[in-house]
């Protein structure tokens, strides 16, 4: 709080402002799940996230072993694709926590370097239009990251306790449709191996708690490291789009007393972007694993929940609707997750490559420099070789991958679209061969 504070104070200066101020509730979400250092806890507060992240952590292990057990004594395909999914979304979420709190202090680095972009991007015009179109740039990331985070895990935590409502429903449809009815076998949200009698009304209620903290465990995971990976593509597409903004409106006037400032503007953009290249190597190292998981896990259930939706049999009751509507709500929170990472890539691909361009509209082959002779002749050729660096750098496509096997753009989401609906259709054909 005291942060923010400061930075409205900075805004109404009309200073630099930080960058915190842009990613503060992506840094507190971060605090929580113990993966950004605590610096505004108190102790308790920082006691009370400590011990929460330790017991959702392990109770998804534990839920994660007993669909593991699960999966290797079935032999039902329908089952099996059921448990397969939901493991995937499991196994995931408690990879993506764990491994942002193993690497942590690479957060925080990449974060500093961000820091250091945010910087450079300031210092490229320094008028009072640049500054406003730069911080109405900036407050673009700051909105729709805050709404991403709160829309995602709004959308991951309604998901994991409707997924987790659908069996008191069901019990709840079948004794309401007959008075003399006995529901004898007691169902939980996710399939598992458990030593325990679950129809045991105690054992049931405890597995059901326990199911409910391992299944908000990994959409609290996902969310972490979903919002901290999307804000900083967000930001380095507002920084690209800047550059570009600056670039094409340099020189526009084309008058001498408006050009002496091209050489340093020129060499802040050169220099702005190098930055924001090797920024994107960190990011890139940091997040190629995960996001080669993600792409596997996110091809695996479109194929999964594509397969089992395709042999339940369609009726009006409350058993088939509650089963397809979970489904659909799993089918597209799966499709929009991997669509946004390949949208944002897509985007830095294109705003990168589109700096090629934009260095050529400012003209600088035209601009009268209004210096002495000996002196335009160098300025000219120290232009001419700012411009061409631009352009050798921008000509290199920024492309960022999953692992060795998957470039994230919108081509990438397509062809895993295809793949998974092609394969949902061979697993149909092989379930009704087996049949």
């Amino acid at each position: 709080m005291h942060r923010e504070i400061e930075d409205d104070k900075t805004r109404r200066r009309g200073d630099a402002i930080s960058l915190e101020y842009y990613i503060a509730h992506l840094l507190l979400v971060l605090e929580c799940a113990r993966i950004w250092p605590v610096k505004s806890f108190s102790r308790l507060k920082a006691s009370l996230s400590t011990g929460g992240t330790i017991i959702f952590i392990t109770i998804n292990s534990l839920l994660l072993l007993s669909e593991i057990v699960a999966v290797m004594i079935n032999n039902d395909l329908t089952l099996f694709a059921n448990i397969i999914g939901v493991i995937s979304m499991h196994g995931v979420g408690l990879v993506k926590w764990c491994y942002c709190i193993r690497k942590n202090r690479e957060i925080v680095d990449i974060v500093t370097k961000l820091k250091r972009c945010h910087t450079l991007c300031q210092r490229l015009d320094n008028s009072e239009e640049g500054c406003r179109i730069y911080r109405d740039k900036m407050e673009y990331v700051r909105k729709y990251s805050n709404i991403f985070i709160q829309w995602w895990t709004i959308t991951c935590i309604y998901g994991v306790l409707h997924w987790c409502a659908n069996p008191l429903l069901l019990e709840w449809s079948f004794q309401t449709s007959s008075f003399n009815h006995t529901f004898k076998q007691r169902n939980l949200p996710f399939v598992g191996w458990y030593p325990l009698n679950t129809n045991d009304f105690y054992n049931y209620v405890c597995l059901y708690l326990v199911q409910i903290i391992g299944g908000i465990s990994p959409a609290l995971g996902i969310v972490c490291y979903d919002s901290f990976y999307v804000t900083m593509l967000m930001a380095i597409c507002v920084q690209f789009q800047y550059i570009n903004i600056v670039l094409t409106k340099i020189n526009s006037d084309n008058k001498p007393e408006a050009m002496s400032n091209l050489d340093s503007t020129l060499k802040n953009c050169v220099n702005c972007h190098v930055e924001i290249i090797r920024f994107l190597k960190i990011l890139q190292n940091f997040s190629g694993p995960t996001m080669f998981v993600q792409c596997i896990e996110t091809l695996i259930i479109l194929c999964l929940v594509s397969f089992e939706a395709s042999v339940i049999k369609i009726a009006i009751d409350m058993v088939s609707v509650l089963k397809l509507w979970a489904l659909l709500e799993y089918f597209l929170c799966a499709a929009f997750q991997l669509y946004v990472f390949c949208f944002f890539a897509t985007q830095i691909k294109h705003l990168g490559l589109q700096m090629t361009h934009s260095v050529y509209c400012c003209e600088w082959e035209l601009v009268s420099f209004g210096k002495r002779e000996q002196f335009r002749k160098q300025l000219k050729r120290d232009v001419g070789r700012l411009v061409q660096t631009i352009t050798i750098q921008a000509q290199r496509p920024i492309v960022l991958t999953g692992g060795p096997f998957y470039v994230l753009s919108l081509e990438t989401f397509r062809v895993i679209m295809s793949m998974a609906m092609s394969n949902s259709v061979m697993l149909r054909t092989i379930h009704d061969r087996d049949e």
